[in-house]
């Protein structure tokens, strides 16, 4: 494209250049001289002309390349729109994501301030069971205590029983050796010995009767308390056998609260693997969308671009149509001047009725105000030459075109009517002459 445009360049140089020459041989050489370098300078001008012939062609090449550009930038909007939808999708469901995940963090608010009532109940009930198995405890050693004092009691009693049984069979003997003192009442002497010793002896056996049945009363009193303690023993027990059935309980109700948090967990590592799930797919989601604006801005870029070289072509255009009516201009002064100056030139006509046109540059000479035409989008310095020199200086007659004018002068500018339209120079010059003048048209 850059060499393109540099030979176009060369070209349009050369030609001005051999206008430039052409203007000075007119002014200081004869007419013969002038014949043989007026046909030189035809066969030159015809070169350049199928130059310029041959770089019209590219230039409408380029345009083509630069309609499909076009249609290529249009679909990248049609994408750029699609995609800005699809951002606005992903926006909207991304919002949805996060309200679910503000009612999910809730909930598992929720689920751990419940979680720690549930530990701190449990904790208390622990306690509580601490407390109910050290009752327990002492209580059964209670009993081994009472157990042990009753063993001890009756092995007491058992002895006690048995010397009772060794005293009564003295008192039996005792009978006897008086029945045999009786017998043997003529050996007093050894009867009264046998009775001081028997005397003695019961003396001794009623001491050990009286120690014994103090043992027995003390054995009485100890069996009889023993006897009062048994009704507490059992109430003990009892109360025991409840204390273990309400512990056996409050241990099932302390397994279910745990298997019911221990569900609760799951659920709760469930919901925080979906909520990393979720933020990795928001993540993507950022990622795709990031990548999209950068598109986005490519597209746009690239749009600039476009649109930067579509004005470069205009004015190159616009160029070569300055270029091509000088050259038209200086074949006519050569005519002239080869005629002697009895013919006058002709008036070119383009593809079909010119009317309105003509009457525009008819009343050329009536057009006092004039009007910067390239204030208007789309219209440079040098579209803005030659619409004056087509007789057009003011606002008013650009508003006023329709749509048999646009494509006339679209042709005179060598461009397309569409970019005519699709710049609205029509509406620009309104806005343009509202903006000058106050008028609305």
């Amino acid at each position: 494209m850059t060499i393109l445009i540099g030979q176009i360049l060369g070209c349009l140089l050369v030609a001005a250049g051999i206008g430039g020459v052409i203007g000075w041989l007119l002014q200081y050489f004869s007419g013969r001289q002038l014949t043989q370098q007026f046909r030189d300078i035809s066969a030159t001008l015809r070169l350049k002309e199928q130059r310029l012939e041959k770089a019209q062609y590219e230039l409408k090449v380029q345009t083509a390349s630069m309609h499909m550009l076009e249609s290529k930038v249009m679909e990248s909007e049609a994408l750029a729109q699609s995609s800005s939808q699809k951002l606005s999708a992903q926006h909207d469901r991304l919002q949805a994501l996060q309200e679910e995940l503000a009612v999910r963090t809730q909930k598992l608010a929720a689920l751990e301030a419940e979680e720690t009532s549930v530990r701190r109940r449990a904790t208390e009930y622990d306690e509580a069971a601490a407390t109910q198995a050290e009752t327990i405890q002492q209580f059964h050693l209670a009993r081994q205590d009472a157990e042990q004092a009753l063993e001890s009691h009756k092995q007491e009693r058992q002895e006690l029983q048995h010397r009772v049984t060794e005293l009564e069979a003295a008192v039996k003997e005792v009978t006897l050796l008086r029945a045999r003192v009786e017998e043997l009442e003529p050996a007093q002497g050894r009867v009264h010995w046998l009775e001081v010793q028997l005397c003695d002896r019961d003396t001794e056996h009623r001491a050990a009767l009286h120690h014994l049945n103090n043992q027995l009363a003390e054995r009485d009193r100890r069996i009889s308390e023993l006897e009062r303690l048994q009704p507490l023993l059992k109430e003990q027990e009892t109360a025991l056998a409840q204390w273990e059935t309400q512990y056996a309980q409050t241990l099932t109700q302390h397994e279910a609260q745990i298997a019911k948090l221990q569900q609760q967990l799951a659920a709760q590592d469930k919901l925080n693997a979906q909520l990393q799930l979720n933020e990795q797919l928001l993540r993507e989601r950022d990622e795709r969308i990031d990548g999209l604006q950068r598109q986005v801005q490519q597209l746009e870029a690239q749009k600039l671009d476009l649109a930067g070289q579509v004005k470069m072509v205009g004015e190159k255009e616009e160029e070569i149509t300055r270029l091509r009516k000088r050259l038209v201009e200086v074949r006519a002064a050569l005519r002239i001047k080869t005629d002697g100056g009895t013919t006058a030139p002709r008036q070119t006509r383009q593809n079909g009725s010119q009317l309105s046109l003509q009457m525009e540059q008819a009343q050329e000479g009536k057009i006092q105000q004039k009007d910067d035409l390239s204030k208007i989008h789309g219209i440079g310095p040098a579209f803005a030459k030659t619409l004056n020199k087509m007789g057009l200086h003011t606002f008013v007659q650009i508003a006023r075109w329709k749509s048999e004018d646009i494509d006339k002068v679209a042709k005179k500018l060598y461009t397309a009517p569409e970019r005519i339209k699709r710049d609205k120079w029509i509406e620009e010059a309104k806005k343009e002459h509202y903006r000058k003048y106050g008028e609305r048209l």
